[in-house]
């Protein structure tokens, strides 16, 4: 019986993993059908064994995981930063009446700003190295953080509050026991939303003004009508968020295993 059972486990498994990812074989499949056979132009849309092939060579050659690593390290340096001063903004202007006065208006007026759109501003200031990169991150990455982390402290049941409150807990020990944990759910889906945005904004900005990465590299493919380049450079940073994005799920459900 158990090997029965555990025989049926296994094929349960197979059979999840096959149909989770048969979509994507099929459309890998068909795009070396198309490229093959030269149905669209090969710089438009070269075959994805080209493709797998120059992510090889770039990778053997080291040049995929240096601009990997830039991109990598600056955009986690400005998310780590930005999620800790949106959670402590965040919460402040919740908790505390002078912050709200004077964070409420700048959170409300600041997040709508595409901030794409400081990219020129930020290369006049700063120039086009890592630390314009990371700040413009960092800027980015705080509204919605902050956003999420003070709604979250609001919606907090005034009776936890209440209660603690009344066991005579002290301000730093309120925050820490009861309103943090209390405003977790909402936080983490505010870095959620923050974690996609750095890495979309230190693309962006490596594509406008250089300065290694992937960005940087994947425009590179394209002035160079290296197309498998920037298809290749393209998948690279559809792993890193997917990979992100995975890793912050699993983060979420360990730390909110109670909810």
């Amino acid at each position: 019986m158990d090997i029965i059972s555990s025989d049926s486990i296994s094929r349960a498994n197979v059979m999840g993993f096959v149909t989770s990812i048969y979509s994507l074989v099929l459309v890998i499949v068909l795009w070396e059908i198309i490229g093959q056979f030269g149905l669209v132009y090969y710089y438009f849309l070269p075959p994805i064994s080209d493709i797998f092939l120059e992510l090889y060579e770039l990778t053997a050659s080291g040049v995929m995981v240096h601009h990997a690593y830039l991109t990598v390290r600056r955009a986690v340096i400005g998310l780590v930063i930005a999620c800790t001063l949106g959670v402590l903004v965040g919460v402040l202007a919740a908790r505390v009446r002078v912050m709200a006065w004077f964070w409420n208006p700048i959170i409300e007026i600041g997040y709508p700003v595409p901030i794409i759109a400081l990219i020129p501003v930020f290369l006049f200031w700063f120039g086009s190295g890592d630390f314009s990169k990371i700040v413009l991150v960092i800027i980015g990455c705080f509204w919605p953080v902050a956003i999420n982390a003070r709604n979250a402290t609001r919606d907090i049941d005034k009776n936890l509050i209440w209660s603690a409150r009344m066991m005579g807990t002290s301000d730093r020990e309120l925050i820490r026991k009861v309103v943090l944990p209390a405003a977790a759910p909402g936080i983490i889906s505010g870095i959620q939303i923050a974690l996609p945005l750095s890495l979309i904004i230190t693309f962006v900005f490596e594509m406008t003004a250089g300065g290694g990465g992937l960005g940087f590299l994947e425009i590179s493919g394209v002035r160079d009508f290296n197309s498998a380049q920037t298809y290749a450079t393209l998948i690279v940073m559809m792993v890193i968020g997917f990979a992100f994005d995975r890793g912050l799920v699993l983060t979420r459900s360990r730390i909110l295993r109670w909810t």
